[in-house]
């Protein structure tokens, strides 16, 4: 069986990490108008003989330009946006008639194979978006695209939270008297480890929700407890609710 090709229109961070990431099942090729000087991508001479070589595409250009992009695909394909805020029904209208449309919302990880990817569109492609992204993300199927708002605002805005938290608990070190270098390496172990011990503790049912964990971390009378405390005074859980909520909020006034 003629294995399929997958033709990516763009190869910036998230282009580029989807394209090395994708398995030997299929031939993949690119074009993107900063070509570079990396034999690990495959180009073609213009955007429309990637096109007309590929059965599926993945658009991951600028959302300004992707009405553009998708006016010189004259024939139906199976068509996978990862640009923020252009919804399905838009895809689906500026597409030709009987293309297969997916919308995605990638987040920045996935350049190293560990970000997460939600989904939304033509349930017959389904199978096929999982076997391009499953290996480099965890993916999310969405009954409603409404939801994709909200992926947007957590999984989407989600690291650049994160990098924020980290920031911020390596300035905690530097201010208790550690260098600013080895308490941003301990402040990011830190964050993977406790991630990734939550991670197996839920799912080895050993615990079923994080504030048992930060129980266990939490003596009575100890160090952690007034650092707490503080937490608390700050509002920096709800600080953080608010975040995720405006960033929803925001995307979903974009799209």
């Amino acid at each position: 069986m003629d294995k399929l090709t997958v033709g990516f229109l763009g190869l910036g961070n998230m282009g580029s990490a989807i394209y090395l990431g994708l398995n030997d099942d299929f031939e993949k090729i690119a074009f993107d108008i900063h070509k570079k000087k990396d034999e690990r991508f495959h180009y073609t001479e213009s955007i429309e003989d990637c096109i007309s070589k590929s059965d599926i595409l993945i658009l991951a250009v600028k959302p300004n330009t992707i009405e553009d992009v998708i006016s010189k695909i004259k024939s139906p394909k199976t068509i996978i946006s990862i640009a923020a805020g252009i919804n399905f029904s838009f895809l689906k209208d500026k597409a030709p008639i009987g293309s297969h449309i997916i919308r995605t919302m990638p987040n920045l990880p996935i350049v190293y194979g560990k970000g997460v990817l939600a989904y939304y569109g033509d349930k017959e492609v389904y199978s096929v978006v999982e076997k391009i992204f499953a290996p480099i993300s965890l993916t999310l199927t969405l009954e409603k695209e409404s939801n994709m708002d909200a992926i947007t605002g957590l999984s989407g805005s989600g690291p650049a939270f994160v990098f924020s938290f980290i920031q911020a608990l390596a300035e905690g070190g530097v201010k208790s008297g550690l260098s600013y270098s080895q308490s941003l390496e301990i402040a990011i172990e830190t964050v993977l480890g406790s991630a990734e011990y939550l991670k197996r503790e839920l799912e080895s049912k050993s615990a079923t929700h994080p504030m048992e964990l930060r129980n266990r971390v939490t003596s009575p009378g100890g160090t952690t407890i007034f650092g707490l405390a503080e937490w608390e005074k700050n509002s920096i859980n709800s600080g953080i609710i608010e975040s995720v909520y405006q960033a929803s909020l925001r995307s979903k006034n974009l799209s």
